[in-house]
């Protein structure tokens, strides 16, 4: 009987590694995601749900004569209460993709086959924060001509080159993915699925109020919240008597690159540090 004695050198001549290449993880974490059919009702939902804000809010506006110069346009496509469900709905996306394959049992074999588990995170949360910045430019694509159609011989300046525009639309895909990624932290940490889907919809629904409110009275940490960044940064905050006070927009654009970072890193802890 010959045996075949594989040294370093000759896997390394080979090609064979103990370390998976990182496009293979990102490969692998997409077929995760592409397997499985409730991402894309998911994602389906968020677009229709946004179209149809879109036109509700647009479709029965009416102004004063001379004031419509007054209002602000990027208030109807980018609502503020639609895109809070499209975050928390961003959320429940990433909180699911971590939580769901910790009560299946597929984290472990994920991890015996790559052992190096901040590897597997980093792909994970990179695909994930893809998905959801695609389904964020969706929802845009879909609410911006709506609304506009709805407006059309009211309000201007809804177009793709519109003051305003370019920065909300990228605002708003940055903000499902910082929610997704938000959801990854909070499903690594719960690990259950029902747990994970709930904290992340009082992370990001009930805390920012519960900040921002009489019995708490921290407004300035209500305001360093996900959503209420997204307002401050894409100007679509509804005109009001008394509108909530807003981080500056260079303060909110700095925490809103901070946000990612921070729920990549604590997902990499918790994952790191905790037994499957």
């Amino acid at each position: 009987m010959n045996t075949t004695v594989v040294t370093a050198t000759t896997a390394a001549n080979i090609g064979i590694t103990d370390r998976a290449r990182f496009r293979d993880l990102v490969a692998a974490e997409w077929v995760k995601i592409r397997g499985q059919r409730w991402p894309c009702f998911l994602a389906a939902f968020c677009v229709l749900w946004d179209a149809f804000a879109a036109w509700s809010s647009a479709r029965h506006v009416s102004f004063p004569p001379g004031a419509a110069n007054s209002f602000n346009p990027l208030i109807y496509p980018f609502d503020d209460t639609a895109w809070s469900l499209l975050a928390v709905l961003a959320a429940t996306f990433g909180a699911l993709s971590v939580a769901g394959e910790y009560s299946s049992g597929l984290i472990r074999s994920t991890f015996v086959a790559v052992p190096a588990r901040g590897r597997v995170v980093a792909a994970k949360a990179l695909v994930v924060a893809v998905c959801a910045a695609c389904v964020g430019l969706a929802c845009s694509a879909a609410a911006l001509p709506i609304a506009g159609s709805e407006l059309a011989g009211k309000l201007t300046g809804l177009g793709p080159t519109g003051p305003g525009v370019p920065i909300a639309v990228v605002a708003s895909a940055l903000l499902l993915v910082i929610s997704s990624l938000i959801g990854m932290a909070i499903g690594a940490l719960v690990r259950h699925p029902a747990g994970a889907v709930t904290a992340a919809w009082s992370a990001l629904l009930f805390v920012p109020e519960l900040l921002g409110s009489g019995s708490v009275n921290l407004p300035a940490a209500a305001e360093g919240m996900p959503v209420q960044l997204w307002t401050a940064i894409s100007h679509t905050q509804p005109q009001s008597p008394q509108p909530a006070p807003l981080a500056p927009a260079p303060v909110a654009w700095l925490l809103f690159a901070a946000w990612p970072m921070i729920s990549v890193a604590v997902t990499v802890w918790v994952v790191r540090r905790r037994d499957v």
